[in-house]
């Protein structure tokens, strides 16, 4: 059955903390998420709207500590097997998301934690450009050609569009951008393993940054330029980073 969602996107995200210190103050003032919280769940909304997840875990080291990226799958099972196939390992084979649905969290062979998700009929929580909405993901590794090779086994069909230089972003047949992919420079790697990176729409990213760190957080960079867009990296307090992302065209 074909799904509501483009196969190979995020449908969705969810945020593993070892605590909630300074996130609800933070997240509001950078993204206008409002944090509602229940036991150790949580949901982040904009304007009354689900937006992503959080899950609290004590204890949880900083090397786990971060945003969670579910990528959607035509049958779910079917692309964890593609998956292993290709290098990744399971982690937990029967995930319980923020959603309705099912879902598996794997690291892929680059090991970096990531998710896969077959989510139910309007469940899916999808990409967006607009101001404050989750608009992309790109795994992040140190070998762009391995990446690549690994993404082609995980959704057969689609290609990598290395138009940007910087960053692959990978297509669907019709050219929809799903996910991208980054190659860590060798200057970095010594501190910056390979991992997956939410992209987060701003206003204006420079502003977004100055108010990430006077909330508690940190600026890793700024003012990088796409063809598309500006975008810099904050991490919140409990250390889980994204890219806050200008976007100055309409689509990626």
């Amino acid at each position: 059955m074909t799904k509501d969602y483009p196969i190979g996107t995020t449908v969705w995200q969810e945020l593993e903390v070892p605590g909630t210190d300074g996130l609800g103050a933070f997240y509001r003032a950078v993204l206008g998420w409002e944090l509602a919280l229940d036991g150790d769940r949580g949901r982040f909304l904009l304007d009354g709207e689900l937006v992503a997840g959080l899950v609290v875990r004590p204890g949880l080291p900083a090397a786990r500590t971060g945003w969670r990226s579910y990528l959607g799958a035509e049958n779910l099972d079917a692309a964890v097997k593609r998956a292993v196939a290709a290098g990744s390992a399971v982690r937990t084979a029967d995930k319980p998301i923020g959603v309705p649905g099912k879902a598996a969290e794997l690291t892929d062979p680059f090991g970096a934690w990531f998710g896969l998700a077959e989510t139910e009929p309007g469940a899916a929580v999808l990409p967006s450009p607009e101001i404050g909405r989750w608009a992309f993901v790109d795994p992040s590794n140190f070998d762009l050609a391995s990446e690549v090779a690994f993404q082609d086994a995980l959704f057969p069909g689609q290609h990598a569009d290395d138009r940007e230089g910087v960053i692959t972003i990978f297509r669907d047949e019709n050219g929809l951008a799903l996910r991208g992919s980054y190659e860590i420079h060798e200057e970095a790697r010594a501190f910056l393993p390979p991992h997956w990176l939410p992209w987060i729409s701003v206003a204006d990213q420079r502003e977004a940054t100055e108010i990430a760190v006077a909330h508690g957080g940190r600026a890793n960079t700024v003012d990088n330029v796409l063809t598309f867009a500006v975008w810099g990296v904050v991490a919140d307090p409990q250390g889980a980073e994204f890219k806050v992302l200008q976007m100055t065209k309409n689509a990626i």
